[in-house]
């Protein structure tokens, strides 16, 4: 089996970025999310983890624990663009890409001439080169056992299971280590015996079976070291959309447009992440009275800009009967193809 399968998983990413931006913040414990009392964090940097805070806690939980961090709202545009920067480093060694997220992705190099544990290297060199950022990284010959890897010795981690060591590496660990191994799932397991990864691996594979069907087949599988997933890079979406739902109802066309605007650069934002453009606006309201209106127009070029969506949907809605109040109004862009030809603008 060969040792073709990386994952990479940044450090800290959203708060790390914060870090590199503002030399201020370095050594320092920043929190990200947001700062109302319901808000919930979304990266803790390694100093605020010390504290005890971790990501999906609610804030006022974090400031309790640490109260004298730095809490700081996401810009998640920022993280994006950084998230691209990061993957087209990716895309030097291979097409076989699957982001899981903005700071995570695995990579299928079994095409590559190179080494995967060389590649893995310039890549984790690259990241901190090029971006200033670290990350860990797993390689292994399969997903599961890559991202398993990568979760050792962080921040900054890198290390490598291969066949002959697998079992010796996973066998000790708790079974909330198995992939897709919530708290609740491993409370069962627990409950049933099972409470390393070696009870599941040399355990009664029917039990788990009848008490967990195919997903039980799939952790005794896990717990041997098999996992056949293939890396899989995504595909072109179907449509980009956005909605939002008024403080207040309004027929007020200005109001309106002025939304339409807002939605358009969100949608567009989307398309340009994504390297998209499509042929179809939709545009979607919802009455005071819930009652659902949709109105599409289709072109013969392709669009993605701002400006051409809102045109669009300007003038749908210009068709929309006001006779009621609006609550909520929406732009869909569908009909999708890759962004590889000269933009065309409307007239």
């Amino acid at each position: 089996m060969e040792l073709n399968i990386i994952h990479v998983d940044m450090d800290a990413f959203y708060a790390s970025i914060e870090q590199r931006d503002n030399p201020k913040l370095k050594g320092k414990p920043v929190i990200i999310g947001g700062r109302g009392k319901r808000g919930v964090v979304s990266t803790a940097s390694y100093e605020a983890r010390e504290y005890g805070v971790y990501s999906a806690m609610p804030i006022v939980k974090a400031r309790q624990l640490c109260p004298q961090g730095i809490y700081l709202q996401g810009n998640h545009l920022k993280y994006r663009e950084v998230s691209g920067q990061i993957r087209e480093i990716f895309y030097r060694y291979t097409e076989l890409v699957e982001p899981l997220a903005l700071d995570e992705a695995y990579l299928d190099v079994k095409g590559n001439h190179k080494n995967s544990i060389r590649i893995a290297k310039e890549i984790k060199r690259g990241i901190k080169r090029e971006l200033e950022l670290t990350a860990s990284i797993g390689v292994s010959y399969n997903k599961y056992l890559a991202k398993l890897a990568s979760d050792f010795n962080k921040p900054s981690g890198f290390k490598i299971i291969s066949p002959f060591e697998a079992k010796e590496v996973i066998f000790p660990l708790d079974v909330n280590n198995l992939w897709g191994v919530g708290p609740k799932t491993a409370q069962r397991l627990k409950e049933l015996g099972f409470y390393k990864i070696s009870d599941i691996a040399k355990g009664d594979r029917s039990l788990l079976i009848r008490e967990f069907g195919k997903r039980g087949y799939q952790l005794y599988k896990l717990a041997q070291g098999e996992d056949y997933r293939k890396v899989t890079p995504p595909g072109l979406p179907k449509s980009l959309g956005k909605e939002t739902t008024f403080r207040y109802d309004t027929r007020d066309k200005g109001v309106l447009r002025g939304y339409l605007k807002d939605l358009s650069e969100e949608v567009a934002n989307r398309a340009s992440n994504k390297n998209v453009k499509g042929k179809t606006i939709t545009l979607k309201v919802k009455y005071e009275n819930f009652e659902e209106l949709s109105k599409s127009r289709t072109i013969e070029g392709n669009i993605s800009k701002q400006e051409d969506i809102y045109r669009l949907a300007e003038i749908l809605l210009e068709e929309v009967v006001l006779d009621k109040k609006i609550r909520l109004i929406g732009i869909t862009l569908s009909n999708i193809i890759e962004d590889g030809v000269e933009q065309l603008k409307l007239l």
